[in-house]
């Protein structure tokens, strides 16, 4: 905000200088006459085949919030919520009513938000680098190749007009995941804390590939072509708050409720290809651009 008011006093050659107040009220504005818009955002996310979810930690006025971000390639939506966790988030329209696959990271807090879930494969190879960077583990770098591998593989299947694996390539990808696992298990088991820096992390990561609902959601991504492979999207629309707690911070709840609601219709615009300027100003004269 104080950017903004030096910003506009330097191009007026101090002709005008607005108060830090005034900025704010214009966003509380804003933020009101984007209700319609934020309500078709919502209509069309509830009704999508999946959503993209995220939350991030960030500060207002020093206590720390959480940013949840449900999306997918047209629409945004973000939400400031005070805990994380399932009871604060049922009430969410999107979440509460929605009945799609959810892609997410590893966190359970989105079950029973949704009816499938598919884990970020991207998540996945940042855990198994944190192993492999410290210990010579064949078996966690192979999961990592063979992860990698399925991703590729798919995008050419993908551009070539394939939707989906035929069930025995997708036996023999399952089975070979299988056969990964238990050299990496037993590299682990042979392994001492004394001589392994990580063993702790990577048996709670090995118990998660083990877990047969976890195996599921984390090969998701090769059962069904129409779902992302990653969650990257989420990150990608929570940027902005981010880079925004790099240069400044939220003083009030209210102030970044506003925020949530004005960024999340300018990435919706820029999703659709849809001036953001122009869509603003729209949303000011009470026409809503979003259908």
């Amino acid at each position: 905000t104080d950017g903004i008011v030096r910003f506009i006093s330097n191009i007026t050659n101090n002709g005008i200088n607005l108060a830090k107040s005034t900025i704010l009220r214009w966003n509380n504005e804003l933020a009101n006459k984007l209700t319609p818009e934020i309500f078709c955002i919502e209509e069309n996310l509830i009704s999508a085949y999946f959503l993209n979810c995220d939350d991030s930690s960030i500060k207002i006025n020093g206590t720390t919030y959480n940013d949840l971000c449900v999306c997918n390639d047209r629409y945004t939506r973000l939400w400031i919520s005070e805990k994380k966790d399932r009871e604060s988030w049922k009430d969410l329209t999107i979440l509460s009513n929605y009945n799609g696959i959810i892609v997410k990271d590893g966190t359970d807090v989105f079950y029973t938000l949704g009816l499938f879930y598919s884990q970020c494969i991207s998540h996945i190879l940042r855990y198994l680098k944190g192993i492999y960077d410290f210990v010579n583990h064949n078996g966690a770098i192979k999961m990592a190749d063979f992860l990698k591998h399925c991703i590729h593989e798919r995008k050419l299947l993908i551009k070539a007009g394939t939707k989906s694996y035929t069930e025995e390539q997708l036996n023999q990808l399952y089975i070979k995941y299988d056969e990964i696992f238990k050299e990496w298990k037993k590299e682990w088991m042979k392994s001492s804390k004394d001589e392994n820096p990580v063993y702790e992390d990577e048996r709670k990561l090995l118990s998660r590939f083990e877990d047969e609902k976890e195996k599921e959601e984390i090969l998701y991504f090769l059962k069904d072509f129409s779902v992302p492979a990653t969650n990257s999207q989420a990150e990608v629309d929570q940027r902005n708050a981010k880079i925004k707690q790099k240069i400044g911070k939220f003083r009030s709840v209210n102030g970044a409720n506003d925020y949530s609601i004005i960024r999340s219709c300018i990435n919706t615009y820029k999703k659709n290809k849809i001036c953001v300027f122009e869509a603003l100003k729209s949303a000011l004269l009470n026409k809503p651009v979003i259908i």
